[in-house]
């Protein structure tokens, strides 16, 4: 009971972000990384351990990463089996790798983690890990030394994922404790999600000074809830401790397979302002009966209508992200109207669609499934397969010289002010307020393009800000609806222009 009002309490006021710049101030890379448009990829089977991706280390007759290090454990030794570990992670990337993703343009990597890795194995107490904590002492300095440090050092972000929670957010085998089709018992466990909250505000404090942390995610794969009131509360209490050290850092909850369902609890949360919150919708079209019974030319047309749609005042307030996605359609679908005899083809449409709709509708980024396979590739799961087809391609660079506001600025203001004039010339427009939106929106596009031609990409939160500010220098007006058209054209024209 104490637990239950304790976790209460946390999540009573989630409390709103601080703005993502600083007023007045030339932006900062780390500003940068917590804002841009996201082409990455995760690096899954490394700090979370998958069978299908990575095997050798699974000693015969486990299927998840609890069953493996208990039996690494009981048959080589604590000692050997933390070695083992250790020499998976760090060797799971090398320079090389490093170097590739850079030269094809990835702007980030998402990490898996398991909450038994976080500083050193600290917050295992009361789990199924506890007794294995020794394993991972070293695990959270690797992260920081092997991949924090040599992504930066290549203007690469990186998306710290607590994929694991102790009796899972779902009952697949990636919350590390269950081999798949058990029960998730966390949504029930006030006590883990406690240990959570202390575990974030760890996360939260050690990372807050590091520049290339493009985000904190609370959760994996929510399994679905109809009245998600337990992950609501799980999500407050979080938010709130890690804003306790954080005050800027985007966190990152689960869309639980119901998008809509959480856009309305961030606009209801947070108002008019911002509680830096980033929604992750996955996007995977191979495992639902309804998508095996669909031709792959199918799914590709589908996707318009069924990626992130149907959301409530369009999503206003609300920045996404796809943490996860691949080129992947199941056998049936394939064998459906001769797709096989055209799958190349098929593929390529796949991918490229799936990444135009990302670019519009996630405006955080999206992060494919997954970045290496221990044997071979992973074909339509293989990132490096999909960019050398083809399928998966970087969104074009901007480049911070190009176009001419004042020119953009003039054709765009006469546009929309003979346009509103004509709805009713009675009316009073403050046409101005267009012009600020336009303005601020295209010199913040120039500040994100100087940065390796980045976009800007957490658009919701920034506006949130910006807003803000023109309302507190020129007051607040029914017009206000200006200065937001405003806005979004001189995006779209500054992303035209280069």
């Amino acid at each position: 009971m104490f637990d239950k009002f304790k976790l209460k309490s946390k999540a009573g006021n989630v409390p709103k972000a601080d703005p993502p710049f600083r007023k007045g101030q030339s932006l900062d890379k780390k500003q940068i990384y917590r804002s841009r448009q996201n082409f990455g990829v995760n690096f899954g089977g490394c700090f979370v351990l998958e069978k299908w991706i990575f095997h050798d280390i699974f000693p015969e007759g486990t299927d998840c990463e609890l069953q493996a290090v208990k039996k690494l454990i009981k048959d080589k030794g604590a000692k050997e089996a933390q070695q083992k570990f250790e020499d998976h992670w760090s060797n799971f990337i090398s320079d090389n790798d490093w170097n590739w993703l850079k030269d094809h343009k990835v702007t980030s990597v998402r990490i898996p983690l398991g909450y038994w890795e976080v500083d050193g194995g600290k917050y295992t107490k009361g789990t199924k890990f506890a007794s294995y904590a020794s394993v991972y002492k070293n695990a959270w300095n690797i992260l920081k030394k092997k991949f924090i440090e040599p992504a930066g050092q290549r203007n690469i972000s990186v998306l710290i994922d607590i994929h694991g929670l102790p009796g899972g957010a779902n009952g697949a085998d990636h919350s590390g404790e269950q081999p798949g089709g058990g029960k998730a018992t966390f949504w029930d466990n006030e006590e883990y999600q406690l240990l959570m909250c202390d575990l974030f505000e760890f996360v939260a404090k050690d990372l807050s000074n590091v520049e290339n942390i493009a985000g904190i995610q609370i959760v994996n794969e929510a399994e679905f809830a109809n009245d998600p009131k337990k992950q609501a509360r799980y999500y407050g209490a979080v938010i709130s401790s890690i804003r306790s050290h954080d005050k800027g850092v985007p966190i990152i909850i689960s869309d639980g397979w119901w998008p809509d369902q959480w856009v309305k609890w961030v606009q209801s949360t947070q108002g008019n302002g911002t509680i830096g919150v980033v929604v992750d919708a996955h996007c995977y079209r191979c495992f639902s009966d309804d998508d095996k019974k669909k031709a792959p030319p199918q799914i590709i047309s589908d996707l318009d209508k069924d990626l992130l749609t149907n959301l409530t005042q369009d999503g206003k307030g609300v920045d996404f992200m796809v943490g996860e996605y691949s080129c992947v359609l199941d056998g049936d679908s394939w064998n459906r109207d001769g797709a096989n005899d055209k799958r190349d083809d098929l593929v390529i449409q796949y991918g490229r669609k799936e990444l135009d709709l990302f670019n519009k509708r996630a405006n955080f980024g999206s992060y494919f499934w997954t970045f290496k396979f221990q044997s071979g590739n992973g074909g339509e799961w293989d990132f490096k397969t999909m960019v050398d087809k083809g399928a998966i391609n970087p969104p074009k660079s901007l480049s911070a010289g190009a176009g001419n506001l004042d020119e953009k600025l003039k054709g765009n203001l006469e546009a929309h002010s003979n346009y509103w004039n004509q709805q009713n010339s009675h009316e009073k427009y403050e046409h101005y307020r267009y012009e600020d939106g336009f303005r601020t929106a295209w010199q913040d596009a120039s500040e994100f393009a100087k940065f390796d031609g980045s976009k800007l990409g957490r658009i919701e939160a920034w506006k949130a800000a910006r807003v803000a500010e023109h309302i507190s220098a020129k007051g607040d007006s029914k017009h206000i609806w200006e200065w937001y058209q405003g806005f979004d054209k001189g995006l779209e024209e500054f992303s035209a222009a280069s």
